[in-house]
């Protein structure tokens, strides 16, 4: 999901030899555009159709690491909304990872009862939310504490998205609860 207004997303992809790429961005809440990153950061196509109708990228890669961008337009954004980002390549490795330069731990997972997060370097309060896998914010805290500690005991099992914003960065993690 794209939280707060300004929220960038990055998904990374390996392709291991040339082939086409087919990025669709769908469900969306608002206004979201898409942009298709080669390894140096440089754009090398972009589909930023109206409103919410969904965004679509098809193009010639040549082997290599690339990342597609995901971000609202003109400030749009939901907390409650998540859109649903699909990356076809015909020849490439499996997955897409969430990219960030903050080093955050979230253990133990799967998790019970309680989860720790674990900052490094936080400078200043941490936002931590909890979603569940339909986009439902379930919990919300602020922290100036490097490792905080979130009760799930009374949530249902199941998967779950914690989204740390700290130090001007934003991280995204999957949880699962037992």
């Amino acid at each position: 999901m794209i939280s707060p207004s300004g929220d960038i997303d990055n998904y990374k992809f390996v392709i291991t030899t040339g082939g086409t790429i087919t990025i669709t961005l769908t469900t969306l809440p608002f206004d979201y555009d898409i942009k298709l990153l080669n390894s140096a950061g440089t754009q090398v196509a972009i589909s930023q159709a109206g409103g919410t109708t969904s965004e679509t990228i098809n193009y010639t890669a040549a082997a290599g690491t690339y990342y597609a961008q995901v971000y609202g337009y003109n400030g749009a954004n939901s907390s409650t909304n998540c859109y649903t980002l699909k990356v076809q390549l015909g020849t490439a490795t499996r997955g897409t990872e969430m990219v960030s330069t903050q080093k955050v731990k979230v253990f133990p997972n799967p998790v019970s009862d309680k989860v720790n997060i674990w900052i490094e370097q936080l400078n200043a309060t941490a936002e931590v939310k909890l979603f569940d896998i339909y986009g439902k914010l379930v919990m919300q805290k602020q922290t100036a504490q490097a490792n905080t500690q979130l009760n799930m005991s009374s949530l249902p099992a199941g998967i779950y998205l914690v989204k740390i914003l700290s130090n001007g960065t934003e991280t995204v993690m999957k949880i699962v609860k037992e």
